[in-house]
């Protein structure tokens, strides 16, 4: 006995294993625009825990919780005394943005692809610098991530916790991307520091099942508005900047701990957000031509002034809009005259109400698509239906958007739609839930046959001649490189 303890509860509650020690978790949301951090330490057991970087390096940086996704060299702007990134990157500046589509280079393009982007990287959007691939832009990203995190970190728990205690690295990938992309964003987070330390380590998530468990867990409280029931089957709509990600799981069981499973394979596609501003530069290059097309980036890409004006305006339009309303997006020098759709004076660009629908239209359309697509799928393979679609992702903010999914739920069977209360951290608190309580579907639908190429023995009369060859040491005919099946897409 220790004081009125047996002391084998005493070696019970010190645990000395290393898969029980005291953790860091850290969940990374790489986005196409931008990019998230949590955090949150093993002591800590509810959702609540979960801390969200929220302050960051440069100007007007406070209060927001994900930062832009893109970089600028020293070696490309002469005024830099180092590369600046995410909100230290100023419209003058040089800069790399939507990287991360670029990743997925080898990628069949799918059938709801935002059509115009290919032609983006010859427009200077998705443009690499002469000395960087795309993998290593986005590993030069991440590491500046990954030191501002550690000197957070550093700060909060003090240098020796920090370096005493091993941090543990969720990173979230869409569930659309090629193997070959998904292990090209590893090896970049890899190269840029996470799970560099000897007893560090980082693994990856699929988007929209890191949405999930952070969704589904804010649902299943006791006391929580809408709780989910067993047997509900619930489709997630995660929609970001680049991608869109749906998965569709049906709940086991809620208390006393929440079990869940994917229910059929998940669709997705290239058509996020930034698909809008794509129909935005495009729209204006039928209008005005030359004087738009030869405009530098600077001025009109990714975090230029201009493009920054119009942000607002696609945040807010569909809240309490009117049809006569026109929008004016700022700090556009065109050598051109004034017209209906240009002030010349003020250099403001006009848009009208159905110009602004019109940008947003094909973007809604296709995720009004996939939706309708996993709907069909769910009901065809197994006869189930869908009880609430969840929309997760910086886009689901969108009134626009949800305006138009409520309507096409209404139409096909009421179904309940729902949008949590901090949409746009979804991901990035799910992927820090997961390392947390180890919290991931039972079962998982595979989007992809698996398999190995084997030397097997010959099937005269099935395998081709030409892969024929013979062992020398057993005597024996052989097929060369046949493929054994590990794993069936279902």
């Amino acid at each position: 006995m220790v004081g009125n303890r047996p002391i084998h509860q005493i070696f019970e509650s010190v645990s000395i294993t290393e898969d029980n020690g005291h953790k860091i978790i850290v969940g990374i949301d790489y986005g196409t625009t931008f990019s998230g951090v949590s955090y949150v330490t093993t002591d800590k057991r509810d959702i609540k825990d979960i801390n969200i970087i929220s302050a960051w390096p440069g100007d007007l940086a406070h209060a927001n919780w994900k930062v832009p996704t893109c970089i600028s060299y020293k070696r490309e702007n002469p005024k830099l005394s180092k590369n600046k990134w995410g909100f230290e990157v100023d419209h003058k500046f040089t800069s790399y943005s939507w990287t991360k589509l670029l990743l997925d280079k080898n990628a069949l393009v799918g059938e709801y692809d935002d059509p115009a982007l290919a032609n983006m990287a010859g427009q200077g959007v998705m443009k690499l610098p002469d000395f960087r691939k795309a993998e290593e832009v986005c590993e030069d990203f991440l590491h500046e991530l990954y030191i501002y995190l550690t000197s957070k970190l550093r700060e909060e728990i003090t240098e020796n916790t920090y370096d005493a205690t091993p941090m543990e690295c969720w990173i979230t990938l869409p569930a659309i991307w090629s193997d070959e992309a998904k292990d090209a964003t590893l090896n970049a987070a890899r190269k840029a520091g996470f799970g560099s330390r000897p007893d560090d380590a980082i693994f990856t998530i699929a988007e929209p099942e890191a949405a999930a468990i952070a969704t589904l867990k804010a649902y299943s409280g006791l006391d929580a508005l809408n709780q989910i029931k067993p047997n509900d089957n619930i489709l997630i709509c995660d929609c970001g900047g680049g991608t869109v990600d749906i998965t569709t799981y049906t709940i086991a069981q809620v208390q006393p701990h929440l079990e869940f499973d994917e229910l059929c394979v998940g669709v997705g596609g290239k058509c996020g957000s930034t698909y809008i501003d794509r129909n935005l530069h495009s729209l204006l290059s039928r209008r005005f031509g030359a004087p738009f097309d030869t405009l530098p980036i600077s001025k009109k890409g990714p975090g230029s002034r201009f493009m920054k004006s119009f942000e607002s305006s696609k945040r807010d339009f569909g809240r309490d809009d009117d049809d006569d309303d026109i929008r004016e997006l700022t700090d556009l020098k065109l050598d051109i005259p004034d017209s209906e759709f240009y002030d010349e004076e003020e250099q403001f660009v006009k848009l009208t109400y159905k110009d602004i629908q019109g940008l947003f239209d094909p973007v809604v359309r296709e995720i009004s698509n996939l939706v309708r697509q996993q709907v069909k799928e769910v009901r065809s393979k197994t006869g189930a239906a869908i009880d609430r679609i969840i929309l997760v992702g910086g886009f689901a903010e969108s009134p626009y958007l949800y305006k138009a999914i409520a309507e096409w739920c209404k139409a096909n069977g009421n179904i309940k739609l729902m949008r949590p209360e901090y949409p746009q951290s979804a991901v990035v608190r799910g992927a820090a839930l997961r390392g947390l309580e180890g919290m991931a579907p039972r079962m998982k639908r595979s989007r992809r046959h698996y398999g190995v190429g084997l030397n097997m023995p010959f099937r005269e009369g099935k395998d081709p001649e030409g892969k024929s060859f013979r062992d020398r040491f057993e005597d024996q005919k052989y097929c060369l490189d046949r493929v054994e099946w590990l794993i069936s897409k279902l």
